[in-house]
């Protein structure tokens, strides 16, 4: 008999990405799109509805590609953090899903800040990016599309609420909106009334059964039945943090993409605790701690320097990269120098991240570096001379629709997939001469950091 097929989605604010793995974890298909976007007049904006059909079509193509025949045993979405919909009793839309990246309520941020909404106890910074400045904004100037929400749902949560039937908010996506305690693991109700908030649903964690597929071109055509449940993912980062920690509990992940984003737990620290390096958010599957993530624009820092020549491409193409470390703080006049210069500025960062984790308690176990600029070998032997330590690379280049996938398998079946087994483990060791030298380099390094980051704030 053919064995159950566990599907993984990452919907990313790049790409929507579906994988299908096997109960052993081998990928047996996958798809990946650009994220589908239209225009409100303000900007690009998400259609729900829209967005569930081309989802459907993914997964069934996939499925069919997989041999078909065997109804999915589960199906795990996890993807972006703030962006969300207010959805009615039938569970349609009200209205589009605004982009956490779109800046349309820098006002309404501001508004918040000098009153103080967030803060310490939701363990981030409130920006334009935060639900809860968009539900201000959506106050202000789509009033209607809150006033007839029953709920309000996240966006990466929408497509499993609409096939199960059951509203309900992921904790990790909970708090990513600026109104909820990552401490006491609450609502802050005052936050809420603030910014008019709609009617929030129960939230579950990472690995929760939302229930079964109950309708949709899923069940018509085959791929689901009545024993196909659909499993709770989340935050896209959390979930792909999930499957390298079922190699090590303590891992850290260094994820290259558009950002840069280091991700660790931590038991600690002491509420409430609010740091410039960090934002702390709710780990996966833990009662108590929280997760740590730190973000650095690595993309647009690259860019600065020659992200749009074939100069970094051919640098990153390189067994090891041109030159030696650079000494000084000011930027070289050569392409290739600057060019390097900036990805050591990149990876001085992320290592002042981690740092920052160390000082919250967060364990410094093995640092496992995902992304596409992970791709580059001589990037990541930079990266672990800068680090001091070994990066290990898992070979998968769709870790979080696979961490989805994983997630499903283990909690649907209750036996998890052996990563490892399924695919190959690299370790990058740091360059001797290099890496004594950012050693020496480091700690004035740092403290330019922290002077510029006190000044920036």
């Amino acid at each position: 008999m053919r064995q159950h097929l566990h599907c993984g989605v990452d919907l990313g604010s790049t790409n929507v990405k579906v994988v299908l793995i096997d109960g052993y974890g081998c990928s047996v298909s996958s798809r990946s799109i650009p994220t589908p976007r239209i225009s409100d007049g303000v900007g690009v904006v998400t259609d729900a509805a829209k967005l569930i059909a081309l989802l459907e079509r993914m997964i069934l193509e996939a499925w069919r590609e997989a041999g078909a025949g065997v109804p999915l045993r589960s199906v795990t979405v996890a993807g972006v953090g703030e962006d969300g919909l207010g959805i009615r009793q039938d569970l349609t839309p009200t209205g589009i899903s605004i982009p956490w990246f779109d800046r349309r309520a820098e006002a309404e941020a501001k508004i918040l800040r000098n009153g103080a909404i967030g803060g310490a106890r939701t363990g981030i910074v409130i920006g334009p990016d935060r639900t809860a400045a968009k539900w201000l904004w959506l106050r202000h100037h789509k009033p209607f599309e809150l006033a007839v929400a029953r709920y309000w749902v996240a966006l990466t949560d929408y497509p499993s609420v609409w096939w199960t039937g059951r509203p309900f908010m992921s904790n990790t996506l909970a708090a990513r909106t600026a109104c909820y305690d990552v401490f006491s693991r609450e609502w802050i109700a005052e936050s809420l009334q603030r910014v008019g908030a709609p009617q929030l649903p129960p939230l579950l964690r990472a690995g929760d059964i939302v229930g079964t597929i109950e309708r949709g071109d899923l069940l018509t055509e085959g791929a689901a039945d009545q024993n196909t449940v659909v499993v709770v993912g989340g935050h896209d980062h959390p979930i792909a943090a999930f499957a390298i920690r079922s190699l090590d509990p303590e891992a850290r992940v260094d994820s290259m993409g558009t950002a840069n984003l280091v991700y660790g737990e931590a038991a600690g620290p002491n509420p409430p605790y609010l740091d410039p390096y960090l934002a702390f958010s709710v780990p996966p599957r833990n009662e108590v701690g929280v997760s740590c993530l730190g973000v650095f624009e690595l993309s647009a820092t690259l860019r600065s320097a020659a992200a749009d020549t074939d100069v970094l491409k051919a640098m990153l193409a390189e067994k090891r990269l041109q030159g030696s470390p650079t000494r000084g703080s000011s930027e070289p006049e050569s392409e290739v120098a600057a060019t390097r210069y900036r990805l050591e500025h990149a990876s001085f960062y992320a290592r002042r991240m981690f740092d920052a984790m160390d000082l919250v308690g967060a364990p410094a176990g093995s640092i496992f570096s995902t992304g596409g600029w992970a791709n580059s070998r001589a990037f990541l032997e930079l990266r672990a001379s800068v680090f001091g330590k070994p990066i290990f690379v898992i070979e998968e280049p769709e870790l979080t629709a696979v961490g989805c996938a994983y997630v499903g398998a283990s909690f649907s079946t209750g036996a998890c997939p052996d990563l490892r087994a399924t695919r190959a483990l690299l370790q990058i060791d740091p360059v001797e001469g290099w890496s004594q030298i950012y050693q020496e380099l480091y700690p004035e390094v740092k403290q330019a950091l922290d002077l510029n980051m006190m000044t920036n704030n």
